[in-house]
C-alpha cells in the first residue's frame, strides 16, 4: 500500500502535523509506502523530522499562481492508494476537487462551526460538506467531534485521538531554583492562557509571587508581554518556543503544570497534543472536565472551574507544598502503535478501490 499525507503551509510550531508525523512513521515501521506532499518551505526543507525511509515530495512556489496544479503533479509523483487530510480546508479542496485519490479525512477541529464572518462561514461550510461527502474514512480525535457528526450528517466516524509523542530523555538537572509552576501552549486568542495570567494577576493582589514559566508564542505573545509589564508581574516568565531537552526538563521539573481550557466548540473537538506531554512529565497538572483531557488524565489530576478564581486559588494550595510527588497518568497506553493500527484497521474494507485523477 502507498499511503500519502497531503499537507499544505509551513510545519514550524503547528502541534497538529505530529499527528501526520507518528503514523507515517509507525506504518513504515510495517513495511508500508509512506509519502509527504508539503510546501517547499525552508524549515519544510530542513527539520522536517518524518522518517528517512518517507518520500518527501516538495511543491515549488507554493503561494504563487498555479500552486493547485503543481500540488496535484506532486500527489501523481507520489502514487497514493490513499490520501490523508487534516481537517478541510481551502488548499487541500481546491487540490482535490478534480480527482479520485481515496481520501482519508482527519478532523481535529471544525472550522464550519467557529465564529467567523458570513462569507468566511459559506466557505467553510461548503468546504466541511465537500469533505464529509467525498472522504472514503473519516477520522476524528475527540468524541464530541464524532457524536456530531454522527447526530447532524449520518456520518460515520473513526474515533483516533493524538497519543503521547515526546521521546524518552534523562531528567537532567532543573532548571529552576525554587518551585515552578508552568504552562504550555501556543499563544492564540481562541485558547485559554488568558487564565493564567489573570491568575497571576490575582495572586500578586495577594501579596504572593509565586515563579510561574509560560513555554509558548504566537500572535497575542506582545499583548500578554505588555500586561506582565502593565501589572508588574515579573515572576511570570515567558521564554517563547521552547523545545527539545529544555522543553522535557521544564515540564519534568515543574512543581506542577497548568491547563485551563473553557467548553467552547474549539475546546470540545480537539484533543489538545499537550495533554499526553504533560501526563508524559508525570507531574502534578491542575486543568479542567473538557472534552478529550480526562480521557488522557483519568481521575489523576485535579480538576477546577475554568477561571481566574479558581487557578489562582489551586496555585496557591499547590505552592503551600514545598514537596508534589509524580503522578502516573498510565500514559503508556495512548501509544501511536496502537492508533495506527485503529486506523490501518479501518482502512481495510476499502484496499483496492481506484485510484489516480479523472
Amino acid at each position: 500500500m502507498r499511503y500519502c499525507f497531503f499537507t499544505t503551509g509551513d510545519w514550524e510550531a503547528n502541534a497538529s502535523l505530529v499527528r501526520l508525523r507518528e503514523f507515517g512513521n509507525e506504518m513504515i515501521a510495517r513495511g508500508i509506502d509512506v509519502s509527504y506532499v508539503v510546501d517547499d518551505f525552508p524549515y519544510n526543507r530542513a527539520k522536517l523530522d518524518v522518517s528517512p525511509k518517507a518520500q518527501v515530495v516538495y511543491v515549488p512556489e507554493p503561494m504563487t499562481r498555479g500552486q493547485f496544479k503543481r500540488r496535484r503533479a506532486a500527489l501523481r509523483e507520489a502514487r497514493p492508494d490513499f490520501v490523508h487530510v487534516l481537517n478541510p480546508y481551502v488548499k487541500a479542496v481546491s487540490t482535490l476537487v478534480w480527482t479520485r485519490w481515496p481520501l482519508v479525512i482527519d478532523w481535529d477541529e471544525w472550522p464550519a462551526r467557529r465564529a467567523r464572518p458570513r462569507l468566511r462561514g459559506v466557505v467553510d461550510w461548503w468546504l466541511s460538506r465537500w469533505m464529509r461527502k467525498r472522504a472514503a474514512r473519516v477520522l476524528v480525535a475527540s468524541r464530541y467531534l464524532q457524536e456530531q457528526l454522527r447526530t447532524r450528517f449520518d456520518v460515520e466516524s473513526v474515533y483516533i485521538p493524538y497519543a503521547a509523542y515526546l521521546q524518552p530523555q534523562v531528567d537532567g538537572q532543573s532548571p529552576f531554583g525554587e518551585p515552578t509552576v508552568v504552562y504550555m501552549g501556543n499563544l492564540f486568542d481562541a485558547y485559554d492562557h488568558d487564565v493564567i495570567f489573570e491568575a497571576a494577576r490575582l495572586l500578586k493582589q495577594k501579596g504572593l509571587t509565586p515563579p510561574i514559566r509560560f513555554m509558548g508564542h504566537g500572535p497575542e505573545e506582545a499583548k500578554w508581554r505588555a500586561f506582565l509589564r502593565d501589572n508588574d508581574l515579573a515572576n511570570v516568565a515567558m521564554p517563547g518556543f521552547v523545545k527539545g531537552d529544555e522543553l522535557w526538563r521544564s515540564l519534568r521539573h515543574a512543581h506542577v503544570l497548568l491547563f485551563p481550557i473553557r467548553p467552547t466548540m474549539v475546546n470540545l473537538c480537539r484533543c489538545p497534543s499537550k495533554t499526553f506531554a504533560y501526563a508524559q512529565a508525570k507531574r502534578p497538572v491542575i486543568t479542567n472536565r473538557v472534552g478529550e483531557i480526562e480521557a488522557v488524565l483519568g481521575d489523576r489530576a485535579e480538576y477546577i472551574d475554568c477561571t481566574p478564581e479558581a487557578f489562582a486559588d489551586a496555585i496557591e494550595r499547590a505552592m503551600r507544598r514545598r514537596t508534589l510527588e509524580d503522578v502516573d497518568y498510565n500514559v503508556e497506553q495512548h501509544n501511536w502503535s496502537a492508533r495506527t493500527d485503529e486506523l490501518l484497521n479501518s482502512l481495510s474494507p476499502l484496499r483496492g478501490e481506484g485510484r489516480g485523477e479523472r
